[in-house]
């Protein structure tokens, strides 16, 4: 075994090697940084694959702040409480169901594995974000460039080629949710007025068990959003179903007229 003399100036092989080493790792963690970009485009969790992080972090690493940062954590180094450990600070996570059935390039096997998105009340640091690994004890964090595809990424919704899990195993803390956007809104609520016709949907209670268990998250939080707006919807259906049927039908038969009629306004308005 190889021994520093801690009063000498030389330096031996040994710490030479790992500060070469650490020097080398920060190099290519700068060009992650880069390519962070490039990156979420193949897959929103990928991980720095190494526990060796510069105490002087590089300027990049510095100034990177997000609010969501990703997390992934291995049930044989993770105490058995560490989601307790985790609702207990308070911050916002979803963890994805155990992902045991991965599978490598070459046919093994991956490690089992949770995939965990954490929130932070505002922009954070990689720091900050890093401290949690005192609880994980998995690998450091990286920053979620897409919140909505890393939550799908749990279930590997838009990877048919990968392992299936179920939403339903998806466990969320201290109130996380993903927010939809406006036109992803506008799109669910199109869809949702549709369905409570083709369904003939006649109650709350009937659409709210209809949404839950037949459609994804972000319907749920769009009607539990809204919830005055799908009622009132509901109450108009009712009244006159066989017309709402019939109106809905003849709209999409026609739906092509329409749109270029709507386009032949607009144009004699301008």
């Amino acid at each position: 075994m190889i021994i520093c003399d801690p009063n000498k100036k030389s330096m031996c092989f040994h710490t030479y090697h790992r500060l070469i080493h650490a020097n080398y790792i920060m190099s290519l963690i700068d060009q992650k940084v880069k390519v962070y970009g490039e990156l979420s485009k193949i897959d929103p969790f990928e991980f720095w694959d190494t526990d060796v992080i510069d105490k002087s972090l590089s300027k990049s690493l510095k100034q990177i702040k997000k609010r969501n940062w990703l997390f992934i954590v291995y049930p044989e180094s993770a105490p058995e409480d560490w989601k307790k450990q985790l609702e207990a600070s308070g911050v916002q996570f979803a963890v994805s169901p155990l992902h045991d059935k991965d599978v490598l390039v070459d046919g093994e096997y991956k490690k089992p594995h949770w995939h965990m998105i954490i929130t932070f009340e505002g922009p954070t640091t990689f720091l900050t974000a890093s401290s949690f690994r005192a609880i994980t004890n998995g690998p450091y964090p990286k920053v979620c460039e897409n919140l909505k595809n890393s939550y799908e990424y749990f279930t590997h919704k838009n990877q048919p080629e990968k392992a299936q899990y179920s939403p339903d195993e998806i466990e969320e803390y201290n109130g996380f949710t993903v927010e939809v956007s406006r036109k992803d809104v506008r799109r669910i609520k199109q869809e949702l007025l549709e369905m409570i016709v083709e369904y003939d949907i006649t109650e709350f209670l009937e659409f709210n068990l209809f949404v839950k268990y037949c459609l994804e998250h972000e319907y749920i939080e769009v009607v539990t959003s809204d919830s005055y707006y799908f009622t009132q919807l509901i109450n108009s259906y009712r009244h006159n179903p066989e017309r709402a049927a019939k109106k809905l039908k003849w709209l999409k038969q026609n739906a092509g007229k329409l749109e270029v009629k709507k386009k032949e306004n607009n144009k004699n308005d301008s």
